[in-house]
């Protein structure tokens, strides 16, 4: 008679005043890449320092810029929390990405690892910007 198992222990959110992690970067929603337009657009931010693509677990995209807040202090407090911004009054500890419970996500700072990903899940779009939109050195890499 099997016995029934007691779920995993939920692991501890990390706490805002740990991290701050929302606040080291500016994130901006794109288009997934589904077209080949949308898919040269995440060529052209990759091909930029400190900026990185990044698809979460419930499938948004988004454009990642490395920019520290200048209101955080060294201690993770924020200097204006009073009269801070609506979007910084949307993040709590329960909805960032560091304690996220969607599905997997991905990060890409390089453009070799979007083409990557791009070849494996969207190879038709892959096909149409291989040979007009990116450089040799690029297309070589993302072949097998």
């Amino acid at each position: 008679m099997p016995l029934p198992l007691a779920p995993p222990e939920a692991q501890p959110l990390v706490p805002c005043l740990r991290c701050a992690k929302c606040c080291t970067y500016v994130a901006v929603g794109i288009n997934a890449p589904t077209r080949p337009r949308y898919a040269t657009d995440i060529l052209w931010y990759l091909y930029h320092e400190k900026v990185s693509v990044y698809l979460d677990g419930d499938g948004e995209w988004c454009v990642m810029f490395e920019s520290r807040c200048r209101n955080l202090a060294d201690d993770l407090l924020c200097r204006v929390y009073e009269e801070r911004p609506h979007i910084c009054r949307s993040f709590d500890n329960t909805t960032c990405d560091v304690n996220s419970t969607a599905g997997e996500s991905i990060t890409f700072r390089e453009p070799r690892h979007f083409l990557d990903w791009l070849k494996a899940k969207r190879p038709r779009v892959f096909r149409q910007i291989e040979k007009r939109f990116v450089p040799p050195s690029l297309a070589a890499a993302a072949r097998p």
